[in-house]
């Protein structure tokens, strides 16, 4: 039962039926860079509509190729499917409610996408991946938007989780794997090649934490305890891909009237690839 996987519906939005609606088909693409995010939104009630918009606002600013976002309700889901620029630019897929609870994830894309899977993972908290195929540039890419067990007692559950979620992902050539790890960097030797972890990689000298009291005096607020962890990564595997720039997201309050209400209590993380050479033909 852990383990079953089920196809999540991919969808585009209709201004005519004002309805996001089933897609047919997805074809090939040619890109010389893809952008990508992941972002746990915080499935709180508190200032929970005035933190999603915020958040659709950081991301409009760029746009990204691909989008993934973890903890997302129908209430967030709501919010971002709403936003005028992702109903004219984006698929949808995502799964929310149900069994998963408040542990729903949403992927949204620029890129055609070919088929899209969700897959629940052995867990207590009801955890899973999703999974989105599409070619581009001619060659199979996959994306994975992840969203592992927390807490320091479940360290070995966390390993369990990430060895069947690289045997799911074993045939695929080149992939991106990203989301929130809830890794500490004690666990960092369970990421071997053919996985970069793409911060270290790109910045070695800089922690890169993603839930951060230091700054983000909300999520001291919510739980008054100090705490610097890198729980959300982006994972890169393959060769025709390399990573060109990470950067942190909603480092800052939602707005001056609100100093302390940040978009989530994780920061977001965004990420740059350029096709290489070899990646086409």
């Amino acid at each position: 039962m852990f383990f079953r996987r089920r196809a999540v519906q991919v969808t585009t939005y209709d201004p005519a039926t004002n309805r996001w609606n089933g897609v047919d088909d997805a074809h090939a693409v040619d890109r010389d860079e893809l952008t990508l995010t992941t972002f746990n939104v915080w499935f709180d009630t508190y200032f929970a509509d005035q933190r999603y918009r915020a958040i659709a606002r950081l991301l409009a600013r760029d746009m990204p190729d691909v989008m993934v976002f973890q903890e997302i309700t129908d209430g967030a889901l709501s919010i971002f499917l709403s936003q005028p620029w992702i109903r004219e630019h984006y698929q949808s897929a995502a799964v929310v409610g149900g069994r998963i609870g408040n542990y729903g994830m949403l992927m949204l894309s620029r890129l055609p996408t070919a088929r899209v899977t969700y897959t629940r993972l052995p867990t207590r908290l009801s955890r899973g991946f999703l999974k989105a195929e599409f070619t581009v540039n001619g060659k199979p890419l996959v994306v994975c938007s992840v969203h592992l067990e927390s807490g320091k007692r479940n360290v070995r559950l966390r390993g369990r989780q990430l060895r069947r979620l690289f045997r799911a992902l074993r045939s695929a050539d080149d992939a991106v794997v990203l989301g929130d790890f809830n890794m500490r960097d004690t666990e960092n030797a369970r990421i071997t090649p053919p996985y970069r972890d793409v911060w270290p990689a790109l910045r070695p000298d800089d922690d890169g934490f993603t839930e951060d009291t230091a700054i983000n005096h909300m999520r001291y607020d919510s739980k008054p305890k100090h705490r610097q962890v890198r729980f959300d990564r982006v994972l890169l595997k393959g060769h025709h891909w390399a990573a060109a720039h990470i950067n942190l997201l909603g480092t800052d309050a939602i707005s001056r009237t609100h100093p302390r209400v940040f978009p989530s209590d994780h920061f977001g993380v965004i990420c740059g690839l350029v096709s290489q050479p070899s990646s086409r033909g």
